[in-house]
């Protein structure tokens, strides 16, 4: 919580005292998400994690600092999570529950410091900053399996108040989650941007004995509404 207050301040107080014109941009694209998965003990039930396909969607403000130096914060629509593999064997004839995936929806802001090198059709813009964010909703897939087989499968709320939250698992799972991100991009000169970026979580969102850690990787394609440098 306090991370996230200070990343609001401190982008807050760049907008506010930049003397140059603050230029606005929406994007939107393709997120590949995993999670750092670390068990404890060495119970039955154990859980493998696999990527999962996802989308964001959001805005960003380019702040000039210095020459070609900007901050660059934002604000994103993000579904994060994993697929999950349970390896723990499964009796003949009796149907065993399991989930499956975990989509975790977040409102994250990232706060930037980016550095805009001019080329021919643009400019190559590349940086990295802190990341915080809050999840507003979370689901995950329940399946249910009759001989190692998939016979039904359900999606199932993340109630954030119970312990454990993620049915067949121990997973005790938060909102926060906070951490680094790494972003580079081109910004034609017919206003249209797109870009890479690269997310590390540093928080652990598992308040359980499991170290769960969200990773993602994301490409995402935009547009300029206005140019600080015009």
């Amino acid at each position: 919580m306090k991370f996230f207050t200070f990343t609001c301040v401190v982008a807050f107080m760049a907008v506010t005292t930049a003397n140059a014109q603050v230029s606005l941009g929406l994007r939107g694209g393709y997120v590949n998400s995993w999670t750092d998965f670390k068990q404890s003990g060495n119970g039955s039930n154990r859980v493998n994690t696999n990527s999962l396909d996802g989308w964001q969607a959001g805005f960003y403000l380019n702040v000039p600092l210095l020459k070609n130096l900007h901050l660059q914060p934002g604000l994103s629509y993000i579904t994060k999570g994993t697929k999950l593999e349970t390896t723990a064997g499964q009796p003949s004839n009796i149907f065993v529950p399991g989930a499956t995936a975990i989509k975790l929806k977040y409102l994250e802001l990232p706060v930037n410091l980016v550095y805009k090198v001019p080329i021919g059709i643009g400019k190559l813009v590349i940086g990295a900053g802190p990341y915080a964010a809050y999840c507003v909703r979370g689901d995950y897939d329940l399946a249910i399996y009759s001989d190692g087989k998939e016979v039904q499968n359900s999606s199932q709320r993340v109630d954030f108040k119970k312990d454990p939250n993620v049915f067949t698992t121990s997973f005790r799972l938060q909102r926060w989650d906070a951490g680094l991100n790494a972003t580079a991009g081109i910004e034609f000169n017919c206003y249209v941007t797109v870009g890479v970026n690269y997310s590390l979580g540093m928080m652990d969102i598992d308040r359980a004995n499991a170290a769960l850690k969200n990773r993602y990787f994301g490409i995402n394609i935009g547009v300029l509404l206005n140019r600080e440098d015009w």
